[in-house]
């Protein structure tokens, strides 16, 4: 369950530095009741950006794997002789 900490409480930076660093997940920082922002830790950043490059890196698996399927393929010589004329190589 997320970690909600009303705006107000920001006042004791030191308070609020520690609830983020110990959260295993974003904080979320209301206003008014409604939400205004997120502050995370390092660690929850860093495993949100490796979330997301997986994430990314499994897409483009998929598309080769479809590509491949449908046949979009070519023979590698035939292909570097094509990148290499492009690019005056």
């Amino acid at each position: 369950m997320a970690i909600c900490v009303p705006m107000r409480e920001l006042k004791n930076t030191a308070e609020f530095t520690e609830a983020v660093c110990s959260a295993d997940e974003p904080v979320v920082v209301t206003k008014n009741g409604r939400e205004a922002f997120v502050s995370m830790s390092m660690g929850v950043y860093e495993s949100l950006r490796l979330e997301a490059a997986r994430a990314e890196l499994y897409r483009a698996v998929d598309r080769a794997e479809a590509d491949i399927a449908a046949g979009h393929t070519a023979e590698a010589h035939a292909s570097n002789a094509t990148a290499r004329a492009r690019h005056g190589l």
